[in-house]
Parts: structure tokens; sequence; C-alpha cells
């Protein structure tokens, strides 16, 4: 198995794995654009309730890897891309990489910012941009 390969298992994983915390909340997650509403409103409440419960380090890590995952897996799904584990951007740590037509996405980063820095970090205003972004150009091929 490649390295890519143990990448997507893993991120299918995570995502899979969203899918069912999701239902246990009576939440639809299907992978589609607007179950991305739904991880939106899921990850308000869990914003809210994050600081009473004092989840470890570790914990939030995974809470944003599941998450993250099953974003990045939407964004995917609709249009290509390919996953990785890379260097996040001047930091000196690695995360899951979403490639897509030549952008990066960060999607656990993301996630982690809406859970620790509040609305205006929202995930479904943040898909509707990279949507616009790469529905802009004929054959979504962004440059």
């Amino acid at each position: 198995m490649s390295d890519h390969d143990s990448v997507e298992a893993m991120v299918s994983a995570y995502a899979g794995k969203a899918v069912l915390l999701a239902s246990e909340f009576k939440a639809k997650f299907d992978f589609s654009e607007n179950s991305l509403m739904e991880l939106e409103n899921f990850l308000a409440v869990l914003a809210r309730e994050m600081p009473a419960s004092k989840p470890s380090d570790e914990d939030v890590s995974e809470i944003c890897r599941i998450w993250g995952s099953y974003f990045g897996e939407v964004v995917r799904r609709r249009f290509g891309g390919e996953w990785s584990i890379e260097t996040y951007p001047g930091k000196q740590f690695a995360t899951l990489t979403l490639s897509v037509n030549g952008n990066k996405l960060f999607p656990s980063i993301k996630v982690h910012r809406r859970l620790t820095q509040g609305e205006g970090e929202n995930l479904w205003s943040f898909y509707k941009m990279i949507k616009a972004k790469l529905e802009a150009v004929p054959g979504g091929m962004v440059q």
C-alpha cells in the first residue's frame, strides 16, 4: 500500500466516523454540499460546549481530524483532488492536506479554527468561497 493509499484510507475512516457520529445526533451526513450546512451547525454547538467539557489537546486534534476529513471528502467528491500529509505552511507540524487543482486545503486546521476562533471561521461560508473559486474557471481549473 502506498503512502497515498494509506492517507486515503485514513481519511475515509475518519469521514465514516463523522457520518456515524452525526447519525447519533439525528443529523444526516451524506457527503452532499447541503450536509456542510449541518456540519457548520454541529460545529457551532460543539464550539459553545467545548470550554465547559475541557477536552484534552489530543481529543481536540481527533475531533478536528474527524470533522475535517468529512469536510474535505465533500470537497474532494465534488471537485476531485488528492489527500496527503504535508507540513502546514510556516509551521513545524504536519497535517492532512487536500490538493485540488493546484490549491491546498487544510480541512482539520479549518475545523480547529472554527472551534476555537468562532463564527468568523464559518465552514459553510468557507465552502461557498472554495466552490466559487473552483467553478470560476471553465473545467474547474484554478490558476
